[in-house]
């Protein structure tokens, strides 16, 4: 079951999110490498799908990329902007639910989706419409929790169906260039100590031909 945005809404105000300060090390290890390009076709623009309290749009955008933040937690976006304000980012956020948000056509040089688990039968439409949202020559990365996390790892849903298998995610990108899919294994701290954990990180381009 995917959580409410009320839900959210009250971890993001009382809650302790302490993990929700630092980027995701496998998402830093993706995006490092990739550039924002010349402003226009979406060259310097990146779109964070799922943004939470902004850390990866933070990180993004003070490596040079024009951000919008997309989430429906009203007051996850809200720490965004005030962090984003303090620093003088450029962070644009848009309050919606990804099941009903569609991003402009051919926008962005990069999208990213960490750690979004929607609904299985919603999957393939959110990542559709990613991949329409792509500016030629764009990427798109997309980094959650592997199926094999359900009962051998730590974290993500319970339900395997709605984890991530890179395999599955390949065949939802169709018309993309896939240019890593893969099942990395990883650790993460826990109230009990280190444990083992398994992600998918699939990273893919869009041609920039016609």
């Amino acid at each position: 079951m995917t959580l409410s945005a009320e839900y959210w809404d009250r971890r993001y105000t009382h809650g302790d999110l302490g993990w929700t300060h630092q980027p995701h090390p496998l998402v830093v290890e993706e995006l490092e490498p990739l550039e924002p390009g010349a402003p226009g076709a979406g060259g310097g623009t990146a779109l964070d799908l799922g943004a939470g309290a902004g850390r990866h749009a933070l990180w993004l955008a003070r490596r040079g990329w024009a951000v919008t933040a997309v989430d429906f937690s009203a007051a996850a976006l809200a720490r965004t902007r005030e962090l984003a304000g303090q620093e003088g980012l450029d962070v644009r956020t848009v309050q919606a639910d990804l099941t009903d948000h569609q991003s402009p056509s051919s926008a962005y040089g990069l999208i990213l989706l960490a750690y979004v688990h929607p609904e299985s039968g919603g999957r393939a439409a959110l990542l559709a419409g990613a991949a329409r949202s792509l500016a030629p020559g764009g990427r798109i990365v997309v980094v959650g929790h592997h199926a094999d996390n359900v009962g051998r790892g730590v974290g993500g849903p319970s339900d395997p169906e709605q984890a991530y298998a890179p395999e599955v995610l390949v065949g939802e990108l169709a018309g993309l260039t896939v240019e890593r899919a893969e099942r990395v294994e990883h650790t993460v701290g826990t109230g009990t100590g280190v444990r083992l954990s398994f992600a998918t990180v699939v990273r893919a381009r869009r041609p920039a031909g016609p």
